[in-house]
Protein backbone atom coordinates (compact mmCIF):
# COMPACT_ATOMS: atom_id res chain seq x y z
CA UNK A 1 0.00 0.00 0.00
CA UNK A 2 1.53 3.30 -1.06
CA UNK A 3 -1.12 5.72 0.18
CA UNK A 4 0.34 8.97 1.55
CA UNK A 5 -0.34 9.51 5.23
CA UNK A 6 0.21 12.66 7.25
CA UNK A 7 3.54 12.47 9.13
CA UNK A 8 1.64 13.05 12.39
CA UNK A 9 -0.46 9.92 11.89
CA UNK A 10 0.79 6.47 12.82
CA UNK A 11 -0.94 3.40 11.36
CA UNK A 12 -1.19 0.52 13.82
CA UNK A 13 -2.34 -3.02 13.14
CA UNK A 14 -3.53 -5.18 16.01
CA UNK A 15 -3.89 -8.93 15.78
CA UNK A 16 -5.77 -10.55 18.64
CA UNK A 17 -7.60 -13.81 19.15
CA UNK A 18 -11.27 -13.47 18.24
CA UNK A 19 -12.67 -14.12 21.73
CA UNK A 20 -11.16 -11.07 23.51
CA UNK A 21 -12.56 -8.90 20.71
CA UNK A 22 -16.17 -10.03 21.16
CA UNK A 23 -17.03 -7.36 23.77
CA UNK A 24 -15.44 -4.42 21.89
CA UNK A 25 -17.06 -5.60 18.64
CA UNK A 26 -20.45 -5.66 20.37
CA UNK A 27 -19.89 -2.10 21.64
CA UNK A 28 -18.80 -0.91 18.18
CA UNK A 29 -21.88 -2.43 16.56
CA UNK A 30 -24.20 -1.02 19.23
CA UNK A 31 -22.69 2.47 18.90
CA UNK A 32 -22.53 2.21 15.10
CA UNK A 33 -18.78 2.91 14.94
CA UNK A 34 -15.86 0.94 13.53
CA UNK A 35 -13.53 -1.14 15.67
CA UNK A 36 -10.69 1.16 14.57
CA UNK A 37 -12.59 4.21 15.89
CA UNK A 38 -13.34 2.43 19.17
CA UNK A 39 -9.70 1.40 19.65
CA UNK A 40 -8.50 4.95 18.86
CA UNK A 41 -10.91 6.36 21.46
CA UNK A 42 -9.74 3.83 24.05
CA UNK A 43 -6.08 4.70 23.42
CA UNK A 44 -6.90 8.43 23.60
CA UNK A 45 -8.68 7.93 26.93
CA UNK A 46 -5.77 5.94 28.36
CA UNK A 47 -3.32 8.57 27.15
CA UNK A 48 -5.30 11.39 28.77
CA UNK A 49 -5.93 9.59 32.05
CA UNK A 50 -2.42 8.19 32.24
CA UNK A 51 -1.22 4.68 32.78
CA UNK A 52 -0.55 3.13 36.17
CA UNK A 53 2.85 1.99 34.88
CA UNK A 54 4.97 4.32 32.74
CA UNK A 55 5.37 3.06 29.18
CA UNK A 56 9.18 3.28 29.39
CA UNK A 57 9.26 0.99 32.43
CA UNK A 58 7.01 -1.53 30.72
CA UNK A 59 9.25 -1.57 27.63
CA UNK A 60 12.35 -2.00 29.79
CA UNK A 61 10.74 -4.88 31.72
CA UNK A 62 9.66 -6.57 28.50
CA UNK A 63 13.19 -6.31 27.08
CA UNK A 64 14.67 -7.65 30.33
CA UNK A 65 12.18 -10.55 30.32
CA UNK A 66 13.10 -11.38 26.70
CA UNK A 67 16.80 -11.35 27.59
CA UNK A 68 16.15 -13.66 30.56
CA UNK A 69 14.13 -16.02 28.37
CA UNK A 70 16.93 -16.11 25.79
CA UNK A 71 19.49 -16.89 28.50
CA UNK A 72 17.39 -19.78 29.81
CA UNK A 73 16.71 -21.24 26.38
CA UNK A 74 20.07 -21.10 25.00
Amino acid sequence: MTRSVDAEIKRVTVIRPRRPLDAPQTIALREDVSMAWLVCKAVDNLSRKGLKMPVADRARRSKRRNNEDAAHHG
